[in-house]
């Protein structure tokens, strides 16, 4: 027991457990023992408190004492099922079995990378989306999916299949069950305008609606070419209209105010939170500077990095095109400053941030970013960054085809949609273009009895300081700013006018 704090050190000890069917910890092999070890160590380096790591360290004991089998050998996908199904026979709470499921799928991911064992491929709930619909369609729901997914890259499958089912099956389940049809061609304009009505009332945008009739004609398009019979009224069925969406940018203080709490959180003393705050300062600016997007972010490699040359390579983005982004220096610091606690390459070497040993979550930087708005009551979602970077660049002068290409864009209009100009550029461009105006608009005598604003006189003896000046000539220009400004005193404005004006 230490004296400083009077707490009993970690150890392991030989409890015998109340289930018969579980090994005792002192008649494990002792590679399991080690191997239990180890896997508490990589649940405190990935940063979970004491008391998950003691919840999830509880299931992973059971379930290696009940599989009772060199974790070498153990099948991280039938072994802890039989597991989670020996659970479910003991008297345990809802809550408890919640915590020793979470413990168990910590531990099929540990043993898949200890043993070198490629990760278990994501699965789609496909009863939860079409279970309700006829199986014909089922069926023709498979056949278009599988044919998507051939443009789609590996790491994004999951995420956009379960997307596109979203889209397909609300509509398809709502109509099916309102206009029964044994065919797609059944699938009329007056089916869609009934759903369409459903939506509205509901609340739901326009924009919504729209992706959902998109996708809905892209899967009747795809039949019709498989010579399926179709109801070509259904696909001359137009979009309603949107309206003008211009982008929501962060304002510049909020921004401020956002680093600020970033860089609190990566000079934490806890290790733990320094690691999560520097890959977030890391990912932040890559947002806010070069314009990434969220899944770009998070499928970023490490050899994609070019460090001497400052820049990345984005391949296969937003409509399968790769990029080159370039890296501001504040950027690469953040970078270089996460890859110092990032931890072992051995564990994802390719991807460049990782979050409890795995990639990046859809939600992560979402949640992050709200937590940190939160503490100064406002509100910031991800793709905001990406719509201030834009902005900020048009507004410093960038040219409209380099932001474009630093986007990513097809096209420059949806450039000068993304990133609107703000008062800044226009304001500039308009009282420089108007000032050629009124000179040509002003009459000969306006010219000679109109005299120049006091502030624009100023501005005329501070720009006097740039040339080369002795003292005399220095001193001569800071007596006759003296005197503009004593001008400018409201109580001799208007004597001040009558001295500027000539004499008669």
């Amino acid at each position: 027991m230490s004296r400083k704090v009077y707490k009993r050190r970690f150890h392991f000890k030989n409890i015998r457990p109340k289930d018969p069917a579980i090994q005792t910890f002192g008649d494990w092999l002792p590679e399991n023992r080690g191997f239990y070890a180890n896997f508490r160590q990589w649940l405190q380096n990935t940063g979970y408190g004491e008391v998950a790591v003691k919840l999830y360290c509880v299931a992973a004991r059971q379930a290696i004492g009940f599989i009772a089998k060199p974790y070498w050998v153990i099948d991280p996908d039938a072994d802890i099922e039989r597991v989670w199904q020996h659970l479910h026979t003991r008297p345990l709470t809802a809550n408890t079995l919640a915590d020793y499921h979470k413990g168990l799928l910590k531990l099929s991911a540990y043993l898949r990378w200890r043993c070198h064992r490629p990760p278990k491929p994501p699965t789609i709930n496909w009863e939860y989306f079409a279970g309700a619909l006829p199986t014909w369609l089922q069926e023709d729901l498979r056949e278009f999916l599988h044919h998507c997914q051939r443009n789609w890259k590996p790491d994004h499958k999951a995420e956009r299949s379960t997307d596109l089912l979203s889209h397909l099956t609300m509509s398809l389940r709502w109509m099916v069950e309102h206009f029964p049809f044994e065919q797609i061609c059944a699938l009329t304009p007056q089916v869609w305008f009934a759903y369409l009505d459903h939506r509205l009332e509901a609340g739901i945008s326009p924009r919504v609606t729209n992706s959902e009739l998109s996708t809905l004609k892209h899967l009747v398009y795809y039949l019709q070419e498989r010579e399926r019979p179709v109801c070509e009224r259904f696909l001359l069925v137009d979009y309603l209209e949107e309206g003008l969406h211009l982008p929501k940018d962060v304002p510049v203080e909020q921004l401020r105010q956002l680093q600020q709490e970033i860089q609190a959180m990566a000079a934490l003393p806890h290790a733990g939170w320094r690691r999560i705050g520097r890959m977030d300062l890391a990912w932040f600016l890559l947002m806010l500077h070069s314009g990434l997007r969220t899944c770009e972010v998070r499928f970023l490699r490490l050899q994609h990095v070019d460090w001497q040359g400052r820049k990345t390579r984005i391949e296969q983005a937003k409509g399968m095109k790769d990029r080159v982004i370039y890296l501001s220096q504040p950027t690469l610091e953040a970078l270089q400053a996460y890859l110092e606690v990032r931890g072992a390459m051995d564990a994802l070497p390719d991807h460049l941030f990782i979050f409890r040993h795995q990639p990046l979550s859809r939600t992560y930087c979402f949640e992050r970013l709200r937590t940190y708005a939160a503490h100064g009551n406002f509100h910031v979602t991800p793709h905001q960054l990406r719509h201030s970077c834009a902005t900020l660049l048009l507004n410093s002068g960038a040219p409209v085809l380099t932001v474009q290409m630093l986007m990513g864009h097809k096209w420059v209009d949806t450039t000068l949609g993304y990133a609107r100009l703000y008062d800044g550029t226009v304001a500039a461009d308009y009282y420089a273009a108007m000032s050629l105006v009124e000179k040509r608009l002003a009459l000969p005598e306006d010219q000679l009895s109109t005299p120049p604003p006091l502030g624009q006189l100023i501005a005329l003896v501070d720009s006097l300081h740039t040339g080369a000046l002795n003292t005399s000539q220095s001193e001569a220009v800071r007596q006759l700013r003296a005197g503009l400004l004593a001008l400018a005193e409201p109580e001799n404005a208007l004597q001040d006018v009558k001295v500027l004006l000539p004499s008669e």
